[in-house]
């Protein structure tokens, strides 16, 4: 059976950012779209223990994140251990970064800044695809 495609209560996203405004938008954005934020993490120690206790279905997860935290490694621990569906974002879009991320099986890269009807559609995509673990 394959997974809903539209947005519900059901799909909780967490977003793992560590720029104060850019977490401002999606929030906004997600809920405008109809999913729901289950939090939002600046670190991917933040974000594994919200990941454990939320249960997201997918996670928003900027690749570089202050500090020399590891979007990437954080990303394949999303999957591994918690089935989460990851969507990466970046302000770089060069492809040795792509090539890199690419090993965490993302189901979708946006790069910031991102638009609504982008996010939108990554988020359809994530759910639609089927589970990479």
């Amino acid at each position: 059976m394959s997974a809903p495609t539209e947005p519900s209560d059901k799909f909780a996203v967490l977003v793992v950012e560590d720029e104060y405004l850019v977490a401002l938008y999606l929030e906004d954005a997600l809920d405008d779209l109809g999913y729901r934020c289950c939090g939002v993490a600046g670190t991917p120690e933040e974000a594994l223990s919200m990941a454990e206790s939320e249960r997201p279905a997918i996670a928003l997860v900027d690749i570089g994140l202050r500090g020399g935290g590891d979007g990437i490694a954080l990303a394949s621990g999303l999957r591994d251990h918690f089935g989460v569906a990851v969507i990466f974002l970046s302000g770089s879009s060069d492809p040795e970064t792509r090539r890199r991320a690419e090993v965490a099986q993302p189901r979708g890269f946006l790069s910031k800044p991102c638009m609504d009807d982008e996010l939108a559609a990554a988020l359809r995509s994530a759910l639609a695809a089927p589970p990479s673990v």
